[in-house]
């Protein structure tokens, strides 16, 4: 399965993910799945471990590994911004 595809499953199913990004093993919370800059692929989410908890934004091509977990969460972050200006097209989103 597509990176994208994990993605957007795991938005849909309110499921936690695990990846690596730039040599780092983290957990998140995925939000939006869209385009950023010129036209790049990106993953913003709630990071809760790995360098931090927080708002994080993950190049999808710079991400070694993904996996969906089976651990869940409702509702979204503090802070969330379903229309985040970051993005120029938006894929999926909670």
């Amino acid at each position: 399965m597509a990176y994208a595809d994990i993605i957007r499953d795991a938005i849909d199913r309110r499921k936690v993910l695990e990846l690596r990004y730039k040599d780092v093993a983290r957990k998140v919370r995925p939000h939006i799945l869209g385009y950023v800059g010129e036209g790049e692929l990106a993953l913003s989410g709630w990071q809760i471990s790995g360098t931090g908890a927080g708002w994080r934004l993950f190049h999808v091509n710079d991400i070694s590994a993904l996996s969906e977990t089976e651990q869940s969460f409702h509702g979204t972050a503090r802070g969330y911004n379903r229309n985040d200006p970051a993005f120029s097209r938006i894929i999926d989103r909670i």
